[in-house]
C-alpha cells in the first residue's frame, strides 16, 4: 500500500504489550511498535477519499453491568471489506463504550491494510487497546480477580458463538491451568475475551468468504 502522503514511522508509538511466555508459563512485558487508531483513519481517509463505508453490524451495550461490544464491517474505495469486532468492559476503562468501538474499528483498518504490521492486538496472546496503559495494567494482574463485568461479557461472546459451558472451561483450562472462569485475574479475563472477539471475527470472516 502506498504511503507517500502519511509516513507511517512518524507516527509509530511504543507501547508495552503483555505476551505469556508458554516457557515459564508466565506473563511478560515487551515494548512493541504500535500505530494508533486515530493514524490508521488519517491513513485510510488519505488514500480512500470516496466510497467509504462504515457499518454497524452488532452491538451490545450494557450499561448495568458495564460491557459494550461492537462489530464494525468497513468498506474502501476499491470495495474491498472488512470486519473487526472489539469489547471493552467498565472496569478497564471509563469511556469503556467508546474504547469498544475504537478497537473494532482499527482492527477492521488492520485487517484493510492500515497499520497490520503495527497492529499488536490484532495478536490473540496480546492484550491491548488504544490507550498507553489502561487501568488494568496499573494493578497487580496476578491478584485482581476477575470482575462481575468480565464475567458477563465472556458468557456474551461464547453464547454468541455458540459454545456450551464445557467447552469454554476446556478453553480456559488449556490457556490458564484453572477450571473455571470465576478463578480467572482480571488480566487473564480480558485476554479471554479478546481471544474470544478473534475467534469470532475468524467465524465472521469464514461467512463473508
Amino acid at each position: 500500500m502506498d504511503d507517500i502522503g502519511f509516513k507511517v514511522e512518524e507516527h509509530l508509538s511504543q507501547l508495552p504489550v503483555r505476551r505469556k511466555n508458554a516457557k515459564t508459563n508466565t506473563w511478560e512485558t515487551i515494548y512493541a511498535d504500535y500505530l494508533e487508531v486515530k493514524w490508521r483513519m488519517v491513513w485510510f481517509r488519505h488514500e480512500n477519499v470516496e466510497g467509504t463505508r462504515t457499518v454497524i453490524k452488532d452491538k451490545i451495550i450494557d450499561t448495568k453491568n458495564g460491557f459494550a461490544y461492537f462489530e464494525l464491517e468497513v468498506t474502501d474505495s476499491k470495495g474491498n471489506i472488512e470486519i473487526g469486532v472489539g469489547s471493552e468492559t467498565s472496569s478497564d476503562f471509563k469511556d469503556y463504550i467508546e474504547k469498544a468501538y475504537t478497537k473494532a474499528y482499527g482492527r477492521a483498518l488492520a485487517a484493510l491494510g492500515y497499520g497490520t504490521q503495527f497492529s499488536s492486538e490484532l495478536d490473540e496472546a496480546d492484550r491491548i487497546v488504544d490507550s498507553p496503559v489502561s487501568k488494568s495494567e496499573k494493578n497487580d494482574m496476578a491478584v485482581d480477580p476477575i470482575t462481575e463485568p468480565q464475567k458477563k461479557a465472556i458468557y456474551a461472546i461464547y453464547n454468541s458463538l455458540g459454545y456450551s459451558e464445557d467447552k469454554i472451561k476446556k478453553i480456559i483450562q488449556r490457556r490458564y491451568s484453572k477450571p473455571d472462569s470465576k478463578l480467572l485475574t482480571k488480566y487473564e479475563a480480558s485476554n479471554l475475551i479478546d481471544y474470544l472477539n478473534s475467534l469470532k471475527s475468524q467465524t465472521i470472516e469464514h461467512q463473508v468468504d
